[in-house]
């Protein structure tokens, strides 16, 4: 018997399992996946039920960034096909967030290229989305700004902002090695000045850059160190252009394993998987979840498509799930209810929404 099968199989208490086993379950293989699969599904199931949640993007202004990260297509330092415009009117990311509330989508965010949202012009523009997004739909409003400033961040939580998402992208050690323009002391800061804000903080990163199975480690323990409330957990989908095009470190069974660990980890998270579940996952999508996911990314990503709301709709129909968003989950931690309660739409609405998903997914 291997070391890994001796492991316990008992789903963890909310403070996760211990480095030295998170770092072996990395390497397990065959009938000790399969178990460390169902271990990880127990655990989802123990701390999140059967509810999956949903969230959506819009790309709200793209290309040109000054930043020089490895994996990004958008970065003004590498030839891409990446589309560049300018931020979008309030009026079209509040259309695009109600086509995603009809897709069943629980959380929407507003995501800008560049080092952080500073120009009066645009922080208005969002502003004026955020309200839009809080009055016309369902869903909790977020936004993925860059290196903000606790002063900026309160602004937009005055006018409607209840999360903020911000990667780490990866480990502290490997950080260099990926993105040359800023240090990773100033990902960590944005992320604490939202948590002191009291908003839901969404952060993670991308798998399958290079890193050593080590590192991947390392990062998970910096989120479990940061208590951030939701993790997307990316796979590396190489674009053309980048520093990074032609890598393909992962196999479908890497993905399964990582969402694995992190989910045993960080019982209590929101463990999402987001870009490149299409092209590492590849058939074995449906599994994230038994690898412990409890909530995915519908539509399109920044700059790559995604496969489909009424595919993944399907897919949870399949496998015995629902699509549920955190402001309406019975699984909901006090602060976001908390959050829940400042939104300026009615109970009813919500439960009409979920209600009605699956038919309205079928007609779009």
């Amino acid at each position: 018997m291997s070391e890994a099968s001796t492991f316990s199989a008992h789903v963890p208490g909310i403070e996760g399992i211990a480095l030295d086993e998170a770092r072996a379950l990395l390497d397990v293989e065959g009938d000790e996946l399969e178990a460390l699969l169902q271990r990880a599904k127990a655990t989802r199931e123990n701390y999140k039920g059967n509810e999956i949640r949903f969230c959506g993007i819009t790309n709200a202004k793209s290309g040109r960034c000054a930043e020089s990260c490895a994996f990004c297509s958008q970065s003004a330092h590498f030839d891409t096909d990446a589309p560049v415009y300018p931020l979008k009117k309030a009026e079209t990311i509040v259309e695009e967030a109600i086509q995603a509330d009809q897709e069943g989508a629980g959380e929407f965010s507003i995501v800008v290229s560049g080092t952080r949202l500073r120009k009066e012009e645009e922080l208005r523009e969002v502003e004026s989305a955020l309200r839009g997004i809080r009055e016309q739909t369902s869903m909790m409003s977020c936004a993925s700004l860059g290196l903000m400033g606790k002063v900026d961040l309160e602004r937009l939580r005055d006018a409607g902002l209840q999360a903020f998402h911000h990667n780490l992208e990866t480990a502290r050690s490997f950080h260099p090695e990926i993105v040359k323009t800023h240090s990773y002391e100033e990902e960590v800061n944005a992320i604490r000045h939202a948590k002191s804000l009291g908003l839901h903080v969404c952060s993670g990163g991308i798998f399958g850059m290079g890193e050593s199975k080590e590192q991947r480690i390392e990062f998970l323990q910096e989120l479990r160190d940061l208590d951030v409330d939701s993790i997307p957990l990316n796979f590396l989908n190489p674009q053309p252009g980048t520093p990074l095009e032609g890598t393909w470190d992962l196999t479908p069974e890497d993905c399964l394993k990582i969402i694995a660990v992190a989910r045993l980890m960080m019982p209590r998270q929101e463990i999402f998987v987001c870009g490149g579940r299409e092209v590492q996952l590849k058939d074995l999508q449906h599994r994230m979840f038994d690898a412990g996911a409890n909530g995915t990314m519908v539509g399109n990503y920044l700059t790559t498509p995604g496969r489909g709301a009424v595919k993944d709709q399907e897919m949870l129909e399949e496998l015995g799930l629902r699509a549920v968003g955190i402001t309406q989950s019975d699984e909901a931690p006090d602060h976001v209810r908390k959050i829940a309660q400042t939104a300026p739409m009615a109970a009813d609405k919500h439960a009409a929404k979920y209600h009605k998903q699956t038919s309205r997914l079928r007609v779009l």
